[in-house]
């Protein structure tokens, strides 16, 4: 079985328990979503199930400078 690392966004990790970078976090939605993707597309490394309706981001992309999300980091053990 495949468990992605645990990810939480950059701002919410005190910066001595902070991994390498995982991917990006939406505000919006709560997912992490792979660096490889360039756009929002519903399809996150975790996060709420495919019943959820869509995030309002869903389908723009991941430009730096955006506010609606930031790095997501993995989260070292204490």
């Amino acid at each position: 079985m495949y468990r992605p690392a645990n990810g939480a966004p950059a701002s919410s990790v005190a910066e001595d328990l902070r991994g390498p970078k995982l991917g990006r976090f939406c505000r919006g939605c709560g997912g992490i979503y792979p660096l490889y993707r360039e756009r929002h597309d519903g399809k996150s490394l975790n996060g709420r199930d495919h019943v959820s309706p869509p995030c309002t981001h869903e389908g723009e992309s991941f430009d730096d400078g955006e506010s609606w999300w930031e790095d997501a980091v993995q989260v070292l053990p204490t």
